[in-house]
């Protein structure tokens, strides 16, 4: 092994033994948020603007509109922006289907206080039927919702399976937007399976959190996958940091957990924090 690769390989893994840390502590104060009367006007006020962009980049059609939100890495806050989109637009009198395609580890039973099975892996198995996995809510009579089920040993070959691809085709026949949560894509592969059966994909990354060598990665890994890219949404924006560091400067850094199976690569270097 040559002096540069001991030296990458060195960086990685105390970067990961951080993120790691990180991940665990934030993961015991960690919350499921819906928005709600209580919630403060600038937080409204963002997913409504957000809401309205994701509008304008795809129309409505005669059938329902798909669209996948994915991250680099956990911790991002994408489960909390997916399903907050989902009930923004069911405020706006939209039909919506809020799906929880992270088979290996999703969140979404718990912001509607529900267990996750059956779910999505059930009905993809032959183990539910549709009306056992489609679930209305509380928050709002225009968001249903369907959870990740029982975890398998094969997510991937489900979310390719001919099966989901009738889910959504179903799916769409009774709503105005199919919007789905799926896992990290740079942890595993599981999102990519549904590239091909969406109308348009977001990235969720996280301010002061999220490397911008990272977002890069996961941006060219939607494109290779030929995927329509909607655009990035920055959760957890802190203006102060901007006014303090003057933009965004390098001001990044990514976190993820084991949960996935994750091992950081030796080829992972500092010159990831200066993209």
């Amino acid at each position: 092994m040559g002096l540069f690769s001991m030296i990458s390989n060195h960086r990685s893994k105390n970067r990961f033994r951080r993120m790691e840390q990180r991940n665990k502590k934030h993961a015991s104060t960690r919350t499921e948020y819906l928005l709600n009367d209580k919630t403060p006007f600038n937080v409204t006020e963002a997913f409504r603007n957000l809401k309205a962009a994701i509008s304008v980049s795809v129309p409505k059609k005669s059938e329902g509109v798909v669209i996948m939100a994915t991250s680099a890495y956990p911790e991002d806050g994408k489960t909390t922006v997916t399903a907050n989109l989902a009930l923004m637009f069911a405020v706006s009198d939209a039909k919506v289907v809020l799906v929880d395609a992270d088979i290996r580890k999703g969140r979404i039973a718990r912001y509607f206080k529900r267990k996750s099975t059956p779910g999505l892996s059930d009905y993809l198995s032959g183990q539910a039927s549709l009306s056992d996995v489609v679930h209305r809510t509380r928050a709002n009579e225009n968001l249903s919702y369907i959870t990740c089920g029982t975890h398998s040993p094969r997510p991937y070959e489900l979310l390719e399976s001919d099966e989901m691809k009738n889910l959504i085709e179903e799916l769409k026949k009774y709503y105005d937007y199919v919007i789905i949560d799926t896992p990290p894509i740079l942890v595993i592969s599981d999102a990519l399976a549904l590239t091909p059966i969406v109308d348009g994909a977001v990235l969720v990354c996280r301010h002061e959190v999220s490397y911008v060598s990272d977002i890069s990665r996961a941006i060219s890994t939607l494109r290779f996958s030929k995927a329509n890219i909607l655009g990035v949404i920055v959760n957890d924006f802190k203006e102060s940091s901007v006014r303090k560091y003057g933009g965004y400067g390098n001001k990044y850094s990514y976190g993820y957990s084991d949960g996935y199976g994750y091992a950081p690569s030796a080829e992972t270097t500092e010159e990831d924090k200066k993209a």
